[in-house]
Formats: C-alpha cells, structure tokens, sequence
C-alpha cells in the first residue's frame, strides 16, 4: 500500500514508515550477505591480485550508479513524492526511456575502458570478456537499480525485497555454478551478476508497462520530463562524482602508490563493515520521500525528531556491530581470512570510526537531498574532495595502508561538522 502525502507525521504514517523500514532493512540485509559471502570466497579461494581488480571494477559500477542517482533517480525522488498517483506513475514511466539511454552510453563506454586498460596493464589474461561482461552487469544493474528506487517511491519495500531476494538468489547459484567448474574469475563473476540483476527484475509487473509508456510517449512530454530532472541534476551529477571520487579514490591512490595488494587489504578490511552502510542507504531511501514532505510542509519538530531517532539508532547499531566484529576477528582470521590477510584488527578498527562517521554524516547529507538542496551539496563535495587529496597525500606516504583510511576519517569528520553545523541550521535560518 502507498503512502499518502497528505498526513506525513500521522500515527498510521508512522507505523507504515516503520514497517517499510524493516523492510528495506532485511532487504539490506540480504544484499549485504550476498556481497559478504561473495568477498568471503574471493579472499579466501582468489588472489590478491584478482579480488583487488575485482574490488576496482566493483567500485566503478558503484561510479556509473551514482551517477544515474544523481541524474535520474535522486531527481526523481523529490520532485515525485508529492504528485498524485497517477502523474507520479506516467512521470517515472516516462523517465525509463532516459534512463535507458543514459545506462547503455555508460555500459558501453566503461565496457571498452576497461578492456583497454586490461590490455595495457595486463591485470586480466582476457580483456575482451572482461569488457563485455562489465558492459552486461553495468547495464542490467543500472535497470535493476531504476524499478528500485521507483518502488521506493511508491512506497512499496516488499516489491524491491521480492527483486532482490531473486538478484541474490541466481547470483549465489551461479558463484556456486563457477566454483565447481573451477572458473571463479572477474569476467565470469561479473557475468554472473549481469544475469542476475536481469532475472531480479524480470518479475516486475510495471517493467513492461512502463516501458510502453515510455515508448508511445510524445516527445515534448518526454523533453518535459527530461528537463524537469535535469535542472536538479545538473547540480547532483558534479556533487556525487566529487562525492564519489572522496570516498573510493582512496583505492585507486592505493593502488597506485602500494600496488593491487594493498586495494585487497583496504577492501577486505572494509568488507566486513559494510552491513553499516547497507543499513544507513536503507534507512535513506525510505525516510527520504517523508523529510521531502516534512520540509514543504515546514514541520521542523518533526523532522528534528526523525534527525536524531535516525542518528542516535545508526550509531548504537554501529557500535554494537563493531564491538561483535572485533571479538570475533581472531575467529575470522583462523576460519575465513586466512594468512593471506593476518594483521588486519587495527584497518577494521579503523573502519569502525570511519563508518560511525559516515552514518551520521549520511544521514545530513539525505536531509538536504531531500530538501532539494543539490547546490550545496556540490559546494560540499568539492571542499571534501581537497581535504581528501590533501589528507591522502600527507597519510598514505606516513602510515601506508592504514593511512588511506585515515585521511577518509578525516574528510568524514569535516563534512559532519559542515553539513550539521552550517548548512543545515543557514537552511532552516533561511526558510524562518
């Protein structure tokens, strides 16, 4: 059942937002252990120089992702939560044929880079397949990711539980496939995840229906649509590329300084944190669509309710994350590990700072989202960008590994105290 955007805080309002929560939490969840389970067997069974390529390409795709967000479905986000139902629908319906424009260019563009650099590099014995089959998975994930965030907008979780409990379970099925054909590369893995975000989303009712929208659409209203995003997006898609590369240039700096190796560490070390991220983007994408109606709405008591139940929760789910992780590391690095990555207790206590960071600062960073504020974030982002290559540049060449972590402690740091100091209370200042 859909929300209604014209009680946003009342009681029945409440429980709907909860139990969508819980939703997207499980939902998280169950993303979170596919990618766990599938890094799990990467570090233990590959080496270091394929999981490090592996955690390069996986990034990049979370490159093209962000930038479809920032484009195409952040937009989208705000400008649908408070239409009708039925301009909300022929809106997003409309938007899948820029969607799919945008998804092919990108897959195609990032399918021939990196086979030229796996040929100029020579990271990979078979660029061609690794080109094409990061083509596939950049494509079919970038669909997947649409219908979504579009049943996020409708306030429908169980739909996008119902794709990705499908995406997970044809991707477990075929890393299975690959390691009893003894074929557990990065092309056939990617391969494996293109497939599976197609069968995911396959089962969608409103993909085929959406699709023939889009396509008997007539062309102004398609430009209509178009330039509506587009005039947000144009300030999103610097603010998330900037965003973008502050948080994961950190592993191609690496790499590049410390070799493939050390992008492996970095990226096992973070993995075991990554339920605390998965659990803030769910919480995000559901409370997202409320903030957007509190803030037209001017209902500042709300919204600072919601601001710090939804801090307070990330970080006591944070800490006792950390805390189960950390007495269950000597366990972790005997059984899962392996010797290949010993030493690693004091990157995932770092990680563990980063991450309490980051939720907090996530979750300012979603309110002006939400309030539309997409200028701010770029000024944002760029200042975070140059304390980043600062930080890098000074921690890396210091402190090796641990210090790329350290130089992204410090940018998280600056831009909690930006977003929730100054940018936010200069808003609410503003609108008073």
């Amino acid at each position: 059942m859909a929300e209604q955007p014209d009680s946003p805080v009342s009681g029945a309002g409440r429980k709907r937002l909860l139990f969508h929560s819980l939703a997207s939490l499980f939902d998280q969840a169950w993303l979170s252990g596919i990618n766990f389970a599938l890094g799990l067997v990467l570090i233990r069974l590959a080496t270091k120089q394929s999981y490090g390529l592996y955690a390069q390409m996986y990034v990049a795709g979370i490159f093209v992702a962000s930038v479809i967000e920032a484009l195409i479905t952040s937009p989208l986000t705000t400008i649908a939560s408070g239409q009708p139902v039925a301009a909300r629908a022929r809106l997003t319906a409309l938007l899948l044929r820029f969607q799919w424009q945008v998804s092919i260019t990108l897959a195609l563009l990032c399918g021939l880079l990196s086979a030229i650099v796996a040929v100029i590099t020579g990271v990979d014995l078979h660029p061609l397949w690794l080109g094409l089959a990061f083509a596939l998975y950049i494509f079919a994930n970038s669909q997947r990711e649409y219908h979504r965030s579009i049943s996020f907008i409708e306030a429908r979780p169980l739909r996008v539980l119902q794709t990705d409990l499908v995406y997970g379970t044809i991707t477990a099925l075929g890393i299975g496939l690959l390691l009893l054909m003894q074929a557990l590369t990065v092309p056939a893995i990617l391969l494996v995840m293109g497939l599976a975000n197609i069968a995911g989303m396959w089962r969608s009712t409103t993909h085929h229906d959406a699709a023939t929208v889009a396509y008997n659409a007539g062309g102004q209203e398609y430009r209509d649509a178009v330039k509506a995003v587009l005039q947000r997006g144009r300030w999103a898609l610097p603010g998330a590329l900037v965003a973008w590369a502050t948080n994961y240039s950190y592993l191609y700096l690496a790499a590049l300084t410390l070799g493939v190796a050390a992008t492996a560490d970095l990226n096992a070390s973070r993995l075991l944190l990554t339920p605390i991220s998965l659990s803030v983007l769910a919480w995000s994408r559901v409370a997202r669509p409320l903030v957007s109606r509190l803030y037209a709405a001017r209902d500042w008591r709300h919204l600072d309710h919601l601001a710090w139940a939804s801090v307070a929760g990330i970080e006591v789910l944070t800490v006792i994350y950390v805390t189960l992780l950390w007495l269950a590391l000597p366990w972790l690095q005997v059984h899962v590990l392996g010797a290949k990555y010993h030493g690693l207790e004091p990157m995932v206590l770092a990680w563990g700072g980063y991450f309490a960071i980051n939720a907090a600062r996530w979750i300012g960073s979603s309110w002006l989202t939400s309030n539309d504020q997409y200028k701010l974030l770029l000024v944002s982002g760029i200042a975070c960008l140059l304390v980043m290559l600062a930080a890098t540049a000074i921690c890396i060449p210091l402190f090796g590994t641990w210090g790329a972590i350290l130089a992204l402690i410090v940018v998280e740091a600056f831009d909690l105290a930006l977003i929730w100091l100054v940018l936010l209370p200069m808003l609410r200042r503003k609108s008073l």
